[in-house]
């Protein structure tokens, strides 16, 4: 099992790689990434449209050619943007995890509207008038996407690791809390902690009723201290002031508190990112616990 010390450094060097290709944005890019000629190599890449109570999702599947049977999955929320650079997170030189994106039947790389109602708990308030579908989607995981997953690829008892980014990793904050044993691992980016004022975190501890092998917590440094990011416009600044006074506590405290209940929650700062320009670091991070 890699230390957070292996995990940082792997990310340290994907930062590298990716800043002779990236800019820092402030939010996700939207475009839609190309895998790879390496993983191409490597994956079969299949998709299967799934319908679920009148709502339509698109499963973008990573097969690895040499492995019939992973005995690894990577499940990504935001499937249409962030299952390429999970795919391209991969370690090419180790065993390959199984990866699975649950996106949309969409072209864009992200659909806004429903990922806000499917990765958001119902909260008071207009601002959060569109979110409050995560019960939902987490019956779809249980009842659609997981056991589909696990007939069509003969798992046994693989291990599971979950990553969300933002309202993803929001619900998966949801799922530890509601159902913690879904995944052996949760890899948390950037947690829209702010949605609801904080009113996911119960009131009484201990909070998880399970105990995941590991969970990973991850936060850009200019969303830590956004007036350090060079990109950073005082409309956007405001708007950040905003949503942390929303916050009863950020990633890095939230990582504490799981510590402090024992659990095996880890914190990682990602160098010189902010919220969007951290997904791909945060993703190589994750791939570090999957493939250790």
């Amino acid at each position: 099992m890699p230390s957070l010390d292996v995990i940082m450094l792997r990310v340290l060097l994907f930062g590298l790689m990716m800043l002779l290709h990236h800019q820092v944005f402030a939010e996700p890019d939207f475009s839609i990434p190309p895998i790879t000629p390496e993983m191409n190599a490597l994956y079969q890449v299949k998709q299967t449209d799934l319908t679920f109570e009148g709502k339509n999702y698109r499963l973008f599947i990573g097969e690895p050619k040499s492995t019939p049977v992973p005995s690894a999955v990577l499940y990504t929320t935001d499937g249409n943007a962030q299952f390429p650079l999970a795919i391209n997170a991969v370690v090419a030189d180790k065993p390959l995890p199984l990866i699975v994106g649950i996106g949309y039947v969409s072209d864009k790389a992200y659909a806004l509207a429903e990922r806000t109602r499917d990765y958001t708990f119902a909260a008071e308030g207009e601002e959060f008038a569109k979110g409050g579908g995560a019960a939902d989607f987490l019956r779809f995981f249980t009842q659609r996407v997981k056991p589909y997953i696990a007939e069509k690829y003969a798992l046994q008892q693989p291990q599971e690791t979950f990553f969300g980014h933002s309202f993803g990793a929001l619900f998966g904050l949801y799922v530890l809390l509601q159902q913690g044993d879904l995944f052996n691992n949760y890899c948390l980016a950037s947690p829209s902690l702010w949605w609801g004022h904080g009113a996911l975190l119960p009131t009484q501890k201990p909070w998880l009723q399970h105990s995941p092998q590991r969970i990973l917590l991850t936060l850009g440094e200019y969303e830590a201290e956004p007036e350090k990011d060079p990109t950073m416009n005082p409309e956007q600044l405001a708007k950040i002031k905003m949503r942390r006074e929303m916050m009863p506590l950020d990633a890095r405290g939230l990582a504490k508190e799981l510590q402090a209940q024992g659990q095996a929650a880890e914190f990682l700062l990602i160098p010189q990112k902010n919220h969007g320009g951290s997904i791909a670091n945060a993703l190589q991070a994750c791939m570090a616990i999957v493939q250790p």
